[in-house]
């Protein structure tokens, strides 16, 4: 075929000939220009088996061929070519910008090698002979750093939840908080101390939201206030956040992944969910789980065992609670040795 003679219009209103071309549209145009005698559907199938890449059918080149070729109708060209960024860079201007709250992860500091993780304590429902106990072992070993891995405080007047009426009033619960959190500091006085606040010590700022949101931006109604974490050098985590120790494991307190009761082991449920090594509390039970990623990875995962009463009330006579904590230590790599401890009757197992 001799092409060179021919000529051939491509058919473009002024105003689309200024907007930008996809490249799969400059491509058939040239092979237009080139064969404009050769039928559309010879064309379409040609173009489309040179270049794949573009992924388009034989008859969506077919289709761009015809507009090319002004066969299309006004109103297909139009839509065909039209680019809307100028929209959207309108709308950009234009738009508020969005209201998102992005929780950083908290890293522990490099120094926390010797950690003592404990949890799920429920001020004023903690178990003293448990809660002692694991206190003494992390004397006893010398740890650096000391995480309370959620629900240090219960709240139980302020739930959601069926309340009983007889419990302990929210000051004094709080005010039992205070006096634990300076005994632990004097304990521990050039210790890491984290708080990381788990679902019910979230009860509180949530309480304040719905029966009293002018009190919000109150100095001195916070959480962190009444406790007094600054003044006791004690870091609050809030509980979207995610503690990293280490090259790998992650901490959380367990209600912020997803699950809801744990299954029969939590650990799995978490592993499974996360696809990472992590230590959770929240489900009041000791279990644990390994597994490999897709690169042949090892990663386990470990929920820990209460400090609080293990019979209370909603739960009914029977439950598989247990009373337990968590020593994480880390090496000069950054890998870690998780050790589950079981309290029983006062005795660590």
């Amino acid at each position: 075929m001799n092409y060179a003679t021919t000529t051939l219009k491509i058919y473009m209103k002024p105003t689309q000939r200024k907007r930008i071309e996809q490249p799969h549209i400059t491509a058939l145009k040239e092979m237009v220009l080139k064969f404009p005698n050769t039928p559309n559907l010879t064309l379409a199938k040609v173009f489309v088996k040179k270049h794949p890449n573009f992924y388009l059918t034989v008859e969506q080149a077919r289709k761009a061929i015809l507009t090319l070729k002004g066969k299309s109708g006004d109103i297909h060209r139009k839509h065909t070519y039209v680019d809307f960024r100028a929209e959207l860079d309108k709308l950009k201007k234009d738009l508020p910008k969005g209201e998102t709250e992005k929780k950083e992860p908290y890293h522990l500091p490099t120094a926390s090698k010797n950690i003592l993780i404990i949890g799920d304590i429920h001020i004023p429902y903690h178990d003293d002979t448990a809660l002692f106990a694991a206190l003494e072992y992390g004397l006893e070993n010398d740890v650096d750093t000391i995480i309370i891995n959620g629900d240090l405080i219960d709240f139980s007047l302020i739930s959601r939840h069926e309340k009983d009426l007889r419990k302990r009033s929210v000051s004094y619960e709080l005010d039992t908080a205070r006096t634990f959190l300076k005994g632990l500091r004097a304990m521990f006085p050039n210790k890491h101390i984290v708080y990381k606040l788990g679902n019910h010590d979230t009860r509180y700022e949530k309480w304040i939201m719905q029966k009293a949101p002018e009190l919000m931006d109150i100095e001195g109604t916070k959480l962190e206030d009444l406790l007094q974490l600054v003044s006791l050098n004690i870091h609050l985590v809030y509980d979207k956040q995610v503690i990293y120790a280490g090259k790998h494991m992650a901490i959380f307190h367990g209600h912020e992944i997803g699950l809801t009761s744990g299954g029969v082991n939590p650990a799995r449920s978490a592993r499974l969910k996360l696809n990472k090594s992590a230590i959770i509390n929240h489900f009041h039970r000791e279990t644990k789980d390994m597994g490999k990623n897709f690169g042949e990875q090892p990663y386990s995962c470990y929920s820990s065992g209460c400090l609080c009463d293990l019979f209370p009330a909603y739960m009914g006579a029977h439950n598989n609670w247990s009373h337990g904590f968590i020593h994480l230590q880390i090496d000069k790599q950054g890998d870690y040795k998780v050790t589950q401890k079981t309290i029983i009757e006062g005795k660590i197992y």
